[in-house]
């Protein structure tokens, strides 16, 4: 992600348009095969938002807290056009 993405996601999370119970995908530590550490794009829950990142409940029952700059997309938009979107609405 671009520094102007994190600086957007920021401004989202400021005007709490980035909030609980919003759906999205991000990078995530995992193990892979053979227990090696790997990094993979997983989807969630947003539970908490503060101005350092989010913390989440994936798909796969852990919860996680990640900065902005592992976020991939919110509700399934890329992070402009879910502003985009939003700022329409």
């Amino acid at each position: 992600m671009s520094n102007n993405f994190i600086d957007l996601t920021k401004l989202l999370a400021e005007r709490k348009l980035l909030r609980s119970g919003i759906t999205v995908s991000a990078k995530v530590p995992v193990r892979g095969f053979g227990g090696a550490p790997i990094t993979a794009v997983k989807k969630g829950i947003i539970t908490s938002v503060n101005e350092n990142g989010f913390t989440a409940l994936y798909e796969d029952r852990k919860t996680r807290t990640r900065g902005f700059e592992d976020l991939q997309d919110i509700e399934g938009m890329e992070i402009p056009r879910y502003a985009q979107a939003d700022r329409k609405s």
